[in-house]
């Protein structure tokens, strides 16, 4: 038998008939508008394959799939171009992206459940595939929707990533002792237990890899003000891990690939801002107002002021100062502090701080409400009545000129509000565009106060 196979074996190898047979033959269609598209957009400058056309073998045999709407297909792959491919061709450079972005990418339309019943909205394999589900929920209008996605793509590249650079050990060996395998369960572990030991979601806590591609992901698609407004507030202990944790993954994309992380988290907020319509998020009276992640006490010796306001700040202060032929008040600063009430009303205390010679500062305080409009982005403020105490009998002695000079500036107007005002050669791609922020005069920016900004840790 063995003579005769290997008989057959050679007759069959020097057979020279035409194998008449094409892989692809079942597969053949003409090319849509959409494949065209996606050609254009990802095969030819990336060569990446978008397999949208339904395959059962492409997903787990053991869920129930259905393949993704047409319709849904572009929304999907234009938020993988605009907020993935493209501020990783920014930040990292075009041989990083074609040498590193999976070259396959499977999308469904329906969602994958877990066996404990969680929904998978993307999954990675071998540094090769990802593939995404639910893809005929992709909202591209609502950033809220947009967000989560965003932040699973970043998870999953980043695993994609580990699998050609290990994770560095500083990384490593942060949380190596509270990894568990029950993360699931909230009674052992409640939320308050991970926060405080440095756990950016629950999901983190499961392994090192996890934890890694979850940081990443969070702090590329949340970004880096919700990252530091989360970590402000949870115990001193998650705040120095979370911090170290977010060191080492800046330190991994830069020194293991050559990429710049605080430039792709600036890439991947503009991608947001401008083609997601994420405005209320990255807004300066939401972090300022609403999370209170900034000081609520701005100095203005430390800010940048239109020339009006300078001049109506140096009539007070001259007027400070001639108050009394023999004191000679001199005026120290102007702090303004923001006390909200809710999310678009609160109170603003203007505190004069003055002194005479060496005798100790004494102050002067100014009460006023204000009424913010989230949509229009604007402010406007009214004078309130004064409270009681030595620094509202101060304030007494200067009232006249206050009124004038300040007071009538913060009334007589409506104002708006963003980062940092007066500063047009900045922009949302700069490193230091979300370090300040204020009010300009609405139809004025000419006319403004922008005050330098300290995020706080409570």
């Amino acid at each position: 038998m063995l003579s005769f196979l290997l008989v057959l074996g050679v007759t069959s190898c020097r057979k020279k008939e035409k194998v008449d047979f094409e892989f692809n033959k079942d597969l053949d269609y003409t090319p849509t508008e959409l494949d065209n598209w996606l050609t254009k957009n990802f095969t030819d400058p990336y060569n990446i394959e978008v397999d949208y056309r339904f395959d059962r073998y492409k997903g787990s045999i053991d869920e129930n799939l259905v393949p993704p709407s047409e319709n849904k297909v572009k929304e999907q792959m234009g938020m993988v171009l605009s907020g993935y491919i493209q501020p990783y061709q920014i930040a990292g450079g075009n041989t990083f992206v074609k040498r590193c972005v999976p070259k396959e990418w499977v999308l469904f339309g329906s969602f994958s459940i877990q066996s404990d019943g969680s929904r998978v909205l993307a999954t990675a394999s071998g540094g090769r595939n990802i593939t995404l589900y639910e893809v005929n929920a992709v909202n591209i209008a609502d950033p809220e929707a947009v967000r989560p996605r965003l932040k699973t793509l970043h998870h999953e590249f980043t695993h994609t990533l580990s699998q050609i650079q290990r994770l560095p050990l500083e990384f490593e060996n942060i949380s190596r002792a509270d990894y568990t395998e029950s993360w699931r369960n909230s009674t052992l572990y409640p939320d308050k237990d991970n926060d405080s030991l440095g756990f950016v979601s629950r999901y983190a806590r499961a392994n090192v890899m996890e934890d890694f591609a979850e940081t990443a992901g969070f702090l590329l698609a949340y970004g880096q003000l919700w990252f530091d407004n989360k970590a402000g507030k949870i115990p001193r202990s998650g705040y120095d891990i979370l911090k170290k944790k977010e060191t080492a993954v800046v330190n991994y994309f830069r020194d293991q690939f050559g990429v710049d992380f605080r430039k792709l988290q600036r890439e991947v907020a503009f991608a947001m801002y401008n083609e997601f319509n994420d405005k209320s998020f990255q807004s300066f009276e939401y972090w300022f107002f609403n999370q209170g992640l900034f000081d609520p006490k701005l100095s203005y010796n430390t800010a940048t002021v239109s020339a009006d306001v300078k001049t109506a700040v140096d009539n007070f202060k001259a007027a400070v100062y001639a108050y009394s032929a023999s004191a000679k008040y001199v005026v120290q600063d102007l702090t303004y502090i923001f006390t909200p009430a809710n999310a678009t009303t609160g109170t603003l205390v203007v505190s004069v701080p003055f002194k005479t010679g060496t005798n100790p500062v004494i102050y002067a305080d100014y009460n006023f409400t204000y009424t913010q409009d989230p949509v229009s982005h604007s402010i406007t403020f009214v004078k309130a009545t004064q409270g009681t105490g030595v620094n509202y009998t101060n304030a007494g002695y200067f009232m006249a000129s206050f009124m004038t000079n300040i007071s009538s500036y913060l009334t007589g107007s409506t104002f708006k509000v963003d980062w940092s005002v007066g500063k047009p050669d900045l922009s949302r791609r700069d490193e230091t565009f979300f370090n300040s922020g204020g009010f300009y005069k609405a139809g004025d920016k000419t006319s403004y106060l922008n005050f330098q900004l300290v995020k706080l840790r409570k």
